[in-house]
């Protein structure tokens, strides 16, 4: 039972992954079809989790869950129709939390790829999102992994910084 629920963790793991690549490529259709293939083989998951309910413990697993919900918050922000997380993922604040400061990476990636186009205005929003984020998690008490995975995100705030400088810089 555990090997089968590594495979399909693993499958949610490298699927998110497709998914993440599409998204910075603005692939959005098909970006939505491999989430809608991640939340299949979830389904098939529970269902080796309702025979051992601790399984839901299992690193694989946590770290599958993490990596869909990066990829699921990338999709949202940028297909601007933020929908819930489905109810038949089993998921725990630590991987939400872990999902969203990690999609501020993903924000930094496509504000490098547009500042060459100079689109301003996109990554100035993309910075306010990341502030959002950072607002949030100081509402929370974060140690561990958790406060390696905030001091990222204020790295990611401070990369997009740097670019919204540059093109200010190069635009005056």
């Amino acid at each position: 039972m555990v090997y089968e629920l590594k495979k399909h963790s693993d499958r949610i793991r490298t699927k998110s992954k497709k998914a993440i690549a599409l998204l910075r490529r603005d692939n959005l259709r098909e970006s939505q079809e491999v989430i809608e293939e991640i939340e299949n083989i979830f389904k098939t998951a529970n269902k080796l989790i309702q025979k051992n309910l601790d399984l839901v413990n299992a690193g694989f697993y946590k770290e599958a869950v993490e990596e869909y919900i990066e990829a699921k918050v990338f999709y949202d922000f940028l297909s601007q129709s933020p929908e819930k997380i489905p109810d038949f993922i089993k998921v725990k604040p630590e991987e939400i939390i872990g999902g969203f400061c990690d999609f501020t990476g993903e924000l930094v990636r496509k504000a490098i790829t547009l500042a060459g186009s100079k689109n301003f205005e996109k990554i100035l929003d993309y910075k306010e999102t990341v502030e959002k984020v950072i607002e949030e998690m100081t509402k929370i008490g974060l140690e561990g992994k958790l406060r390696q995975k905030y001091d990222e995100v204020e790295r990611n705030l401070r990369k997009i910084e740097d670019i919204l400088y540059d093109l200010r810089v190069r635009g005056s």
